[in-house]
């Protein structure tokens, strides 16, 4: 090639670089998503956040996160989330809240999952993730991390794959739960459900009613037993179980 044509595409190559460059800055400013996987990928770096398989282990995690009771709950808050509704404070005025930081949100808190797989993806919580509020109030129930981990256990013990599942949502405050359909006193409301996706569980390759089968099994007669509910969505992969306590079931299986 003529220098002077090498010259010119050189040039051309630099400038469609720098013109990437600035779109990918960006894209990175204007994306909460790209910003808060960023973050991941820094405090992993920057700390020990690896996978917890025992309960002391998520016991000592979440010990280490400041907690509040709902009486401390902001007005902005309570207006935003409806946690001041008749019809939702008796469920929710005796609960205690989690102030997750940013830094929080992608502590591991049980196996591989991080806290923020258990919440819900609000204005809260993207304004948490850039920066522009201290912490998200989060009701979560300790149990439901026991019994995560209890399912994982069991996966593990009886030869399945333990990966085979992610975490779907956990809480859901109100007025998310009505944004999305959620049963009206939905066990996520006070942070004691959580939803999970199935797939190649058995590893035979494929993701079908078998593998979702294998894990209702497991929560049925090992890990929920009588003390929460369990239930499915018909026609997807996702699971429903919950720590309320008591033995309910929906969808037969």
């Amino acid at each position: 090639m003529h220098p002077k044509k090498l010259k010119k595409t050189t040039k051309n190559n630099l400038k469609t670089l720098a013109l990437l460059a600035i779109l990918l800055v960006i894209f990175i400013k204007t994306n909460w998503r790209a910003q808060d996987r960023i973050r991941e990928i820094i405090y992993d770096i920057r700390n020990d956040n690896h996978p917890l398989y025992s309960k002391q282990e998520i016991t000592d995690v979440l010990a280490t996160i400041a907690t509040m009771p709902y009486s401390e709950l902001n007005g902005e808050y309570l207006e935003y989330t409806k946690s001041a509704h008749p019809k939702y404070k008796p469920l929710l005025k005796d609960l205690t809240y989690y102030k997750v930081s940013r830094d929080d949100m992608q502590r591991r808190v049980v196996g591989p999952f991080r806290l923020k797989q258990f919440m819900c993806k609000d204005e809260y919580y993207i304004d948490c993730a850039l920066g522009k509020e201290p912490f998200v109030p989060l009701p979560i129930n300790p149990k439901l991390f026991y019994k995560t981990l209890e399912l994982l256990d069991e996966l593990n013990q009886k030869g399945y794959n333990e990966d085979g599942f992610v975490i779907v949502n956990g809480h859901r405050h109100p007025t998310y739960n009505e944004k999305i359909g959620g049963a009206k006193l939905s066990r996520h409301i006070k942070g004691e459900a959580v939803d999970i996706s199935i797939f190649d569980i058995n590893g035979d390759g494929y993701t079908d009613k078998k593998d979702k089968q294998i894990v209702l099994d497991i929560l049925d007669k090992t890990v929920i037993k009588d003390k929460g509910g369990i239930g499915l969505y018909p026609g997807t992969d996702n699971v429903h179980y919950d720590v309320r306590g008591s033995k309910a079931r929906w969808n037969s299986f």
